[in-house]
């Protein structure tokens, strides 16, 4: 029997994960058994918003798992870095719940997307080399065709346009409050995107400086943090179990209020 040499992860830091946190292997097996029955069935949408609603919020699922993953294994500052993309789409997630016809530019944006991506990759010829010519001058046709879609006031002096960012003209924090989900914008995204970017605080967030001045790197795991982005991660889902359970109308109330009473018990008195 072929031996295997190494293993993934951090024994010693899956141990304290546990011994900080002794309910999560029970909240986490009932959370991952709602989400089963939501997510892992057939569905046959109907129109773009349940494709939408439906995909995205399977898509929730990945991303907390990710979390948990990173997390459990010391590095709660990776954990933070998923959390940023979780909260972006459980905020579209909930938007479009509440707006289904916003499904269709939704998608549509994706024509923008593959467009600029294409549009670099012609300057890369290791890369354009691969691509079937067809595809390329359909996805020129396309952007060119929805950029007209997608345009926004650059300047409002002289009145000029410019392809918009995004799909939607709000911002995450305006989408946010929309659904109320702007108590979570701080520490879901505004924070974590300071981690995910090259910035100055991402680096004096790891960087331990002495009395004298000079500045070591910290090479320890991020606890406290692990914790924080565990906490708002886990709060998401249960909006996303909220939302699945209302646009779809599964039935699910009393399920998903235990679920709710678990996330409440499990992070009672912890930061």
């Amino acid at each position: 029997m072929k031996t295997i040499p190494m293993t993934i992860g951090f024994q010693k830091e899956w141990e304290f994960f546990f011994s900080k946190h002794p309910l999560w292997p029970d909240k986490y097996k009932r959370l991952t058994s709602t989400l089963t029955k939501i997510f892992i069935r057939e569905i046959t949408p109907i129109n773009k918003a349940e494709k939408v609603i439906f995909h995205l919020g399977r898509l929730c699922v990945e991303d907390f798992n990710e979390i948990f993953l990173l997390c459990g294994n010391g590095y709660g500052i990776g954990g933070l870095k998923i959390l940023r993309g979780l909260y972006e789409r459980v905020v579209t997630l909930g938007y479009i719940v509440d707006n289904p016809t916003q499904a269709e530019p939704f998608l549509e944006y994706h024509h923008i997307h593959k467009g600029k991506m294409l549009i670099h990759a012609e300057k890369f010829s290791e890369l354009i080399k691969d691509i079937d010519p067809a595809e390329l001058v359909a996805a020129k046709e396309n952007y060119k065709i929805y950029k007209d879609k997608f345009q926004e006031i650059a300047c409002e002096k002289c009145k000029t346009k410019r392809t918009m960012f995004s799909w939607s003209k709000l911002d995450t924090l305006s989408m946010a409050q929309k659904i109320g989900l702007d108590g979570l914008y701080f520490p879901g995204f505004f924070y974590p995107t300071l981690q995910t970017h090259a910035t100055p605080t991402s680096l004096m967030t790891r960087v331990n400086v002495g009395e004298n001045g000079n500045g070591s790197f910290d090479e320890g795991a991020q606890h406290e943090w692990a914790s924080k982005a565990l906490i708002t991660a886990h709060n998401l889902m249960i909006y996303v179990l909220l939302m699945q359970n209302t646009y779809f109308k599964l039935n699910m109330d009393s399920e998903i209020e235990e679920r709710k009473d678990d996330f409440q018990e499990m992070w009672a008195n912890k930061e």
